[in-house]
């Protein structure tokens, strides 16, 4: 039986399993200390933007989470939801847990009244989208873009390329 709930600051340790793993898997930060704020930030909501984080558990074990947070305006300026990540353990692979946590988004979106739920996934991760293709999700079509590290600091001081040069 596989058990979705609302992660709460009891889940911490749980949360911090899941992340670490996770972690791991997309070879990002995993002391303790990171593990600790990061699952502190996702067991507390600021509100209708959150972040929210639904934790799933088979046989009482942390099995897998999904994470996400509420943006405006959306469609017919309303809120809709960004589903950030979802993460099921190797452990729990193949058990139906992401399928669950999928769901369970859904329900949380629709509960919320947020009117859309977005997400991404890496253009070379073929088992999240073949994972999305089996629940019959399409991709959107849409173009992704992103900034971090230097060039994001770099933006922020307003160093662009001149007008024209840009790729």
């Amino acid at each position: 039986m596989i058990a979705i709930a609302e992660a709460t600051p009891n889940d911490r340790t749980a949360l911090m399993v899941l992340l670490s793993e996770m972690g791991r898997f997309y070879a990002e930060r995993t002391d303790v200390e990171h593990l600790a704020r990061a699952a502190e930030a996702l067991t507390t909501p600021g509100g209708r933007a959150g972040p929210f984080c639904l934790l799933a558990r088979l046989r009482d074990l942390p099995a897998g989470f999904v994470s996400m947070s509420g943006f405006f305006p959306a469609f017919d300026f309303s809120w809709g939801l960004l589903l950030k990540d979802i993460y099921v353990a190797e452990a729990h692979r193949g058990a139906g847990v992401g399928r669950a946590l999928m769901t369970e988004a859904m329900r949380f979106a629709t509960a919320g009244h947020y009117t859309r739920v977005d997400w991404t996934t890496d253009g070379t991760n073929g088992r999240a989208q073949a994972f999305y293709e089996g629940l019959g999700i399409a991709p959107s079509g849409k173009v992704y873009y992103r900034l971090t590290g230097s060039a994001l600091n770099a933006a922020a001081c307003g160093d662009w390329p001149p007008e024209g040069d840009a790729p």
